[in-house]
């Protein structure tokens, strides 16, 4: 899996180590636009960032430290670089500093955004009118749950891997029962 910079970001942006730190995802999309794949680095200077993100300095240190803790990045002296990178980026400085990128980070942050997405799916809901089997309980599938709404009306909540008609038949329904079943789906997404 090759990632870009932008999928670095988006790992930040999703880190739950981020999430009460705004200003640590507004410096990490700072340095996705300053990062030069052909340095494999970005190398503004701290005042460079705390004036295009609008932030005090301390900030600055403030957040890369946090980042850096987190294993997203790593601050690197300009100094560590090869001599020829120095050159093209035109810095010496000895407090200079470049940030490296961790892309092996954003992978598992992102493998781990996938699961959670995927341990989230929406259920399947059907809506049941007071029927009862001939045992007199209501028709519940196997790892489903029966809920009552205000009306008085019976739902149960199904996962994804049973069907109605299977639940159904299982439980003795007679064929052409008055059931619906119906999809609960989040906003754009489709069945």
């Amino acid at each position: 899996m090759i990632l870009s910079k932008y999928d670095w970001g988006r790992a930040c942006r999703f880190f739950p180590g981020f999430k009460n730190s705004p200003g640590v995802i507004r410096l990490a999309w700072e340095l996705c636009d300053l990062y030069r794949e052909e340095f494999g680095c970005a190398y503004p200077t701290r005042e460079t960032l705390a004036a295009n993100l609008g932030a005090p300095e301390e900030s600055i240190s403030r957040w890369l430290r946090e980042m850096s803790e987190a294993g997203a990045l790593t601050c690197l002296p300009i100094g560590r670089l090869p001599p020829e990178i120095r050159e093209q980026i035109g810095r010496n400085a000895k407090r200079a500093q470049v940030y490296l990128l961790h892309f092996a980070w954003a992978i598992d942050v992102l493998q781990y955004r996938e699961e959670t997405i995927s341990d989230r799916r929406v259920q399947k809901v059907t809506t049941l009118p007071p029927f009862k089997s001939e045992g007199g309980e209501v028709a519940t599938p196997k790892g489903g749950v029966a809920v009552t709404s205000e009306g008085g009306r019976a739902a149960t909540l199904i996962p994804y891997s049973d069907t109605l008609e299977d639940t159904l038949k299982e439980k003795g329904a007679p064929n052409g029962s008055n059931l619906g079943a119906y999809t609960r789906e989040r906003k754009g997404q489709a069945a």
